[in-house]
């Protein structure tokens, strides 16, 4: 299936518009506190942990366990994730002798702890959520920054979840309908599009190329307005479908991943093929994705209200 295909779509109401991260500075909701990073004040956290609470809550609901991890990572738990071969611009280096990172993906830890051993069928499907670690850090080059839409250190929620093929697939396929039903109700708009992560595995690149059906995309993106329109972002095709000034952008990435991490890490379980996946979304991008959408004033209404 060709990358950048629609899988679902919301309708696109009118949007507030406007340059968020300007008129947040401008507020001071935020402040710059160095290239790539900002103090978050008040307003923007308040507006956050209500997004926060209530995506936890319908994880809960569909019973995830929240964990939370550590964010010091091994080389060797990067290496097994195939990180510092498929991607190793995005890493920070990190502890006493400079052989860890920091995060930069939030599920690392999790595959980690799980090393070498086998699962019951008991234990399956295995759904963890955790957000409590703190910061996500990706080493972004300084022409890539863009406000708390594209920093260095960020926000996530992230689902993990271990299970049978397709155990995994209606995992995945569930905590995306419980996001973008959340998108909806808070006034959002939003489409779903075939993806490609954040490294190009092989295994991931040759699924997405043989997808016949959304189930069978390896990864899909939950991409919603943003920002103000910048024509430099913008993807092919986008303009066949929405009005200029629509600059969407994704907000989360959701996978049914295949063996490939399972496999890596020498995870299994009793007489079952294990599959594993995840789905995080950014909390900082979810912000700006609503006051892009609502203002800065409607925001605080609502959370006065």
């Amino acid at each position: 299936m060709k990358l950048g295909t629609i899988l679902d779509i919301s309708e696109f109401g009118d949007l507030h518009g406007g340059d968020v991260v300007a008129e947040a500075l401008d507020r001071k909701w935020i402040e710059n506190f160095a290239e790539g990073q900002y103090v978050y004040r008040a307003p923007w956290v308040r507006l956050l942990r209500r997004l926060q609470s209530e995506i936890l809550d319908r994880a809960y609901a569909n019973d995830f366990e929240e964990w939370l991890f550590p964010r010091l990572i091994p080389r060797q738990a990067l290496d097994d994730f195939r990180l510092s071969q498929y991607a190793p611009e995005l890493l920070v280096p990190a502890g006493p002798d400079g052989d860890q990172v920091l995060d930069p993906v939030q599920c690392i830890s999790l595959y980690h702890l799980m090393r070498g051993r086998q699962l019951s069928l008991d234990e399956l499907p295995l759904r963890i959520v955790e957000t409590l670690g703190g910061w996500t850090w990706r080493n972004e080059y300084s022409a890539d920054l863009d406000g708390p839409i594209k920093s260095r250190e960020f926000l996530r929620i992230e689902h993990v979840f271990f299970g049978t093929r397709e155990q995994v697939r209606a995992t995945r396929g569930q905590v995306r309908q419980t996001l973008t039903e959340l998108l909806s109700g808070w006034g959002l708009s939003w489409q779903v599009v075939a993806a490609e992560g954040c490294m190009e595995i092989p295994s991931l690149v040759e699924a997405q190329d043989d997808a016949e059906t959304a189930d069978e995309v390896p990864v899909q993106d939950i991409e919603v307005p943003l920002s103000s329109n910048r024509p430099d972002r913008a993807r092919p095709g986008w303009a066949d479908h929405f009005d200029e000034r629509f600059d969407l952008r994704e907000i989360s990435g959701c996978s049914a991943e295949g063996t490939h991490q399972t496999e890596s890490f020498h995870i299994t379980a009793e007489g079952q093929e294990l599959w594993s996946g995840c789905c995080g979304i950014g909390l900082n991008r979810l912000v700006v994705a609503y006051l892009y959408q609502h203002g800065f004033d409607a925001a605080l209404k609502e959370l006065d209200a």
